[in-house]
């Protein structure tokens, strides 16, 4: 039966408990059920679990242990033995041991690394080697962007590349193709052989697919050492048990794997796209090989990885284009894909204009397709894809969407000169949508929309939890928005915009892009500053909006509103046609009995949000 040693390093303490195949067990100071190490203070009351699969021991600090496992100088929370490895916890060191896998662990080497005769070469000088058939060897090289092309799956697209390896390689009796999830572990300890910051390789590969020759009856498993040197070093790495450097053990030779496979070499596919990814190639030479030998072929892996590197590379970039494609505009996705697009979603504090839309009417629309579910959603679908659209087609950023409402932004990740005006673009034209349904086949009949435009200080980018996060916005101009795009029912009007964006557009909208209609001074419900509340109004010619005699007449009364001078302002506004902002401030005005109260300072407080 296998074992697990436990013996004190600096105390008096030791144990020898049996394991169990699936059996859980806890080591601890002092564990509820399990096996005690009552000599170390430096371990938890309740420290650890261990488990016996069969062929390998895996090792579990629990979250309330304070000290980590320790595996070859290295500090991790969990960890996979195998026979004879040892790992320490505190003060006392611990032994896995089972004879039954003494020859063979887990595809492990059984010699030690010294009767092993390694060789790395990196990509320059396996340059050094001739091809062993060049025309072939390219010839299957071209075939990779047509095998990704077809494959649906990693596990798909190794096992075809596992093919590619047996024809390319005659020489090889067994490959495959190995893909390891790297955890990540600190590099703490200097001196110490990683995995670009990655300490260990895990239990298992996430992903291998193998091939052998028909020929060949043995049983194949690739070597996690030659894999581990492979990755930690990334360089590829030849093994060799030649006559001169196996050990006799009672039934013959040890092997780098398993029965009669006396070379092997691994090769890293080295990019982000194929972390952890290895070609694995072994076979069988009659007589002395020597590292030359292999030289050709090697060199074939190593062009082979490169390609596949470069390949599955421009496959996630598109991935990625068409990802980000659902939030970002393609003139902000273009400014994304850089050598420092990875830095360019770090969050931000910046100038963000923000826009909030709400589709109106959806209780009535409910209401009409009670019985017609499908036809329900497919009217808030097509709502929402012009909100979305709207944002995209004016270089914003879609953050949120809550129902049947959007938010969207700008200023981040590509800063804008105009400032919020691209926000006010879009919100006209996602208004426009809403007052015609043009070919949408009665989508959006009995749909209106409310939209609100705000301007400041904000923070932006990838925002979030570990577990969860997304593309967001941040800060009190968010709040404003959203206030602004409530603000639009109280007014009667579909678009409320900030101070700021009313100066930016001045500026820098035309008019027969859209106009303004300043409609009052208020303070909202919970706030004591006093927001300047603009409409953006359609250019001339839309049909139902006001014409610029109408808004000159307006803004008049407001600024008679603001001074006090409040006979004057209902006289104007008794002049004008009827609206709902019209409303708003004669209904305002009623309530004081249309004379400003005596601490009036310009501005109407509003009692809900």
């Amino acid at each position: 039966m296998p074992q697990l040693l436990a013996k004190g390093l600096t105390q008096e303490g030791e144990f020898e408990q049996e394991l169990t195949k699936g059996q859980v067990v806890r080591i601890g100071r002092k564990p509820g059920t399990g096996w005690a190490v009552g000599w170390d203070k430096q371990i938890s009351r309740e420290h650890a679990d261990v488990e016996w699969d069969g062929t390998s021991l895996k090792v579990t600090c629990l979250e309330e242990a304070r000290n980590p496992i320790v595996v070859g100088d290295i500090p991790v929370r969990s960890a996979v033995i195998v026979s004879g490895q040892k790992f320490v916890i505190g003060q006392t060191e611990f032994t896995f041991v089972d004879e039954a896998m003494a020859d063979v662990a887990d595809g492990e080497e059984t010699v030690s690394p010294g009767e092993v005769d390694e060789h790395a070469f990196n990509r320059e000088q396996l340059k050094n080697f001739e091809f062993r058939d060049a025309g072939q060897q390219m010839e299957l090289l071209s075939l990779l962007p047509a095998i990704l092309d077809e494959s649906r799956t990693d596990a798909d697209f190794a096992a075809r590349l596992v093919e590619l390896l047996m024809e390319g390689i005659p020489a090889s009796d067994a490959v495959a193709v190995v893909q390891y999830d790297l955890p990540a572990m600190p590099d703490d300890a200097d001196g110490v052989s990683t995995i670009a910051g990655f300490a260990v390789l895990p239990e298992k590969p996430s992903m291998m697919r193998v091939a052998t020759r028909d020929a060949y009856e043995g049983r194949f498993r690739p070597s996690r050492r030659l894999v581990l040197s492979a990755l930690t070093r990334q360089e590829s790495i030849v093994h060799l048990w030649n006559d001169e450097t196996e050990e006799e053990g009672e039934d013959g030779p040890q092997f780098t794997v398993s029965d009669d496979l006396d070379w092997a070499f691994c090769t890293p596919i080295l990019s982000d796209s194929t972390r952890g990814w290895v070609l694995y190639v072994s076979g069988i030479t009659e007589g002395t090989i020597e590292e030359s030998d292999l030289g050709g072929d090697l060199r074939f892996a190593e062009l082979m990885a490169q390609f596949i590197a470069s390949v599955r590379s421009v496959r996630t970039l598109q991935e990625h284009h068409t990802q980000l494609s659902s939030f970002f505009s393609p003139k902000v996705i273009e400014s994304l894909i850089g050598e420092d697009a990875h830095l360019a979603l770090v969050p931000q504090e910046r100038d963000i204009s923000v826009l909030f839309c709400d589709v109106r009417g959806f209780s009535k629309k409910s209401e009409q397709f009670k019985d017609d579910l499908h036809m329900l959603l497919a009217c808030v679908k097509e709502a929402l894809s012009v909100m979305a659209n709207g944002i995209l087609d004016a270089d914003g950023t879609i953050a949120d969407f809550q129902g049947d409402a959007a938010l969207g932004f700008w200023g981040w990740p590509v800063a804008l000169e105009e400032g919020p005006v691209p926000a006010c673009r879009a919100a006209l034209g996602i208004q426009r949508v809403f007052m015609g349904d043009d070919d949408r086949g009665g989508l959006l009949d009995g749909f209106s929309v409310g939209l609100g435009v705000a301007h400041g200080n904000a923070i932006a980018g990838h925002i979030g939890t570990p577990k969860q996060a997304k593309v967001g916005v941040f800060g009190p101009v968010v709040n404003q928005g959203a206030r602004l795009e409530t603000m639009t029912k109280q007014y009667g009007v579909s678009i409320c915009i900030d101070e700021q964006s009313a100066n930016f557009c001045r500026k820098f909208l035309k008019p027969e892009e859209g106009r303004l209609r300043k409609l009052a001074h208020v303070k909202p419900k919970g706030m004591d500053s006093t927001v300047v509340v603009t409409e953006l109004v359609q250019p001339v010619g839309i049909p139902g909006t006001p014409t610029n005699e109408h808004i000159a007449g307006f803004e008049a009364a407001v600024e008679a509103v603001v001074s006090g001078a409040w006979a004057s302002a209902i006289e104007q506004l008794n002049a004008l046609p009827d609206d709902g902002a019209k409303e708003f401030l004669i209904q305002h005005m009623a309530e004081f009995d249309n004379n400003p109260p005596a601490d009036w300072d310009g501005a109407f407080r509003l009692d809900k949000k």
